[in-house]
């Protein structure tokens, strides 16, 4: 019975240091590009160790979800979800501790690696069946899951997304450590914000600022047609896994054709981000500075949202996450993205400035409500329902 015991303990440290080996790799190469034989390798064993555990690459997430990310992960939400609930924000401190130091550098796991998780398992079903039933359980054990709606669901669906996106953007320009994003005011706004689960009297009716998305022209047939074909593609794979000639067979050219227009795969890449995110920054910008000196900032922020999580901008949505999980680990993509949001952030904190004294979002809260939407995405992964939830329950502006 005791070498029994040993033996077991044994392998439960075997699997930790195997788990926290696959958590740095996603942090250092990503879920794309993790070798199996290399993550043995870091952890001081032989691939055998791995092949043991793991029957493959999705396998080996899922033991760091589960070892790693999701302990670090779970204690996050839970203080977050247990905070808006009980609306005492007394563990607020311990929030932002937790968040600081999971966001940092060198620190393994992270929280931006457990975004990159949740968005890798939209496209692998294994990785997704875990990743959906540890995070919709959590939320279902606390009356918020995707069964339900309301006010207070809305609360944790707004704090959780906040965290969300400012994790992931935050780990893609961690070089910047300047322009970081500090969601801790946004999400105490939340822990405060529901007085009673009492719905609007406001009817929904028609959206008063919405426009479809709208795909940016080159004004050149051939290069439209690879540009769109990419963001297909790219949205559905990821950036590290969309091949030229997939691209190529959507676009309805030959792979000759874009080696014609492109040097190579990355260079079609850059050209993509060039014509896709500065339109989108843009009409960020414009819509969230419209919210600043809203009279009626929650109705503003409601059309955005809405907007934001139609089936409009469902392709949109996706191929923006793969695009700044790609920047984790592409330092010309994270360098291309980082211009184009520093130049946002700019407009936006002089937008900012403007806010009247007390208004809920503010140059204080600005940046981190942008993020939340981001993080809606993120979210939607695990929990499409969100999807139709009733943003003018926005938790705030009471």
């Amino acid at each position: 019975m005791v070498i029994a015991t040993k033996q077991s303990e044994k392998s439960r440290q075997t699997d930790r240091k195997v788990a926290h080996s696959a958590a740095s790799a996603v942090r250092t190469v990503g879920v794309d590009q993790m070798a199996l034989t290399r993550v043995a390798a870091d952890a001081g064993f032989s691939s055998g160790a791995i092949y043991a555990r793991c029957d493959d690459r999705s396998e080996l997430v899922v033991m760091a979800w589960e070892k790693s990310f999701w302990p670090m992960l779970s204690e996050i939400i839970t203080l977050l979800a247990d905070a808006v609930i009980s609306k005492d924000n007394s563990s607020m401190s311990r929030i932002a501790e937790l968040f600081i130091r999971s966001t940092d550098p060198g620190i393994v796991p992270d929280l931006g690696s457990a975004m990159e998780v949740i968005i890798a398992s939209r496209r692998d079903e294994t990785i997704g069946e875990v990743v959906q039933r540890d995070i919709n359980g959590l939320l279902d054990d606390r009356g918020v899951g995707p069964a339900t709606d309301g006010a207070l669901r809305q609360s944790v669906v707004s704090a959780i997304s906040t965290l969300f996106g400012a994790s992931l953007l935050n780990s893609a320009y961690v070089d910047n450590k300047h322009n970081m994003i500090d969601p801790t005011a946004l999400i105490e706004v939340f822990t405060r914000s529901v007085q009673s689960p009492v719905k609007p009297a406001k009817s929904a009716g028609v959206l008063r600022h919405t426009a479809p998305y709208q795909f940016p022209t080159t004004y050149d047939d051939v290069r439209d047609a690879l540009i769109a074909a990419s963001e297909y593609v790219i949205s559905r794979t990821g950036v590290h896994r969309a091949t030229v000639s997939r691209i190529a067979r959507r676009a309805g050219v030959s792979v000759g054709a874009i080696y014609g227009l492109y040097e190579n795969k990355d260079a079609l890449v850059a050209d993509c981000l060039e014509v896709l995110f500065p339109p989108q920054s843009r009409r960020d910008v414009e819509e969230w500075s419209r919210v600043f000196t809203a009279t009626d900032q929650r109705a503003v922020v409601t059309d955005i949202l809405a907007n934001y999580m139609s089936p409009s901008f469902a392709q949109w949505r996706t191929f923006r996450l793969e695009s700044i999980v790609a920047a984790r680990h592409s330092p010309d993509i994270a360098s291309q993205l980082a211009a184009y949001t520093f130049a946002a952030r700019r407009s936006l904190m002089a937008a900012a400035v403007k806010a009247p004294p007390g208004a809920t979002i503010s140059p204080d809260t600005g940046l981190s409500a942008r993020a939340s939407v981001l993080g809606l995405s993120i979210l939607e992964i695990v929990d499409p329902t969100i999807c139709q939830l009733d943003w003018r329950w926005i938790p705030f502006g009471r």
